[in-house]
């Protein structure tokens, strides 16, 4: 049984952020950026989005070391913004749609499983309860983790579709690209560390208030 959860976090991992990235890339479509159509992004097939250490490495380490919390990331899909039409909301809402994505799956799963255990009496140990209750916990976790406003997260490219943000950053090394590539993820990481315990109340916050509105 406990091999068939770890399948189940991983497929359900695997697929939230896919969808998180297939959102991006069909959002920016629909605006005239066709980069994530055309580099066959816009599939449902996990090999063109994994990662490596992303979507494999580091979330079998946070599932191994039973840590008791799921994430990781998959390859961005590609957008140019300067495809876009009706820049600079277009591009918000290019930013935003993966979290929007993950609250939406969320929601999903939590009327599933109040409809599923409350009203059809499925119990705990059922594989589609299980599915279902991983599905909606990851989603939370992207959804609260895409929106921090570090390095290569939604929050940050957000944050830099407000003209004075972006000016203010350009006169730091968050705002040379180069220095982006090389040290972003470094960054972002190493926050992390820090502010993980503010990350964890956060998060828990937002557990609970899903948790009592959909009544679970």
């Amino acid at each position: 049984m406990e091999l068939i959860v770890i399948a189940i976090y991983i497929i359900a991992f695997l697929y939230s952020v896919i969808f998180h990235e297939i959102a991006h890339g069909w959002v920016a479509s629909r605006f005239g950026d066709d980069t994530a159509k055309v580099s066959g992004r816009l599939s449902l097939n996990p090999l063109v989005h994994i990662d490596f250490l992303g979507s494999i490495i580091v979330p079998l380490i946070l599932i191994i070391s039973q840590s008791g919390l799921l994430f990781g990331w998959a390859k961005p899909v590609p957008v140019n913004p300067y495809k876009l039409a009706k820049r600079p909301l277009s591009y918000r809402l290019v930013t935003v749609s993966g979290i929007l994505t993950n609250i939406f799956l969320a929601v999903f799963s939590a009327i599933i499983l109040k409809i599923t255990t409350q009203y059809f009496g499925f119990t705990a140990n059922n594989l589609g309860v299980i599915f279902f209750s991983i599905f909606f916990q990851i989603n939370l976790v992207l959804a609260v983790f895409n929106s921090l406003p570090l390095p290569g997260f939604d929050g940050f490219n957000f944050l830099l579709t407000f003209s004075p943000v972006a000016h203010i950053l350009k006169q730091t090394p968050l705002g040379d690209p180069l220095f982006m590539v090389r040290y972003g993820l470094l960054i972002s990481i190493t926050l992390l560390f820090f502010l993980m315990p503010y990350i964890s109340n956060i998060f828990s916050f937002i557990f609970g208030l899903f948790i009592n509105f959909f009544g679970l």
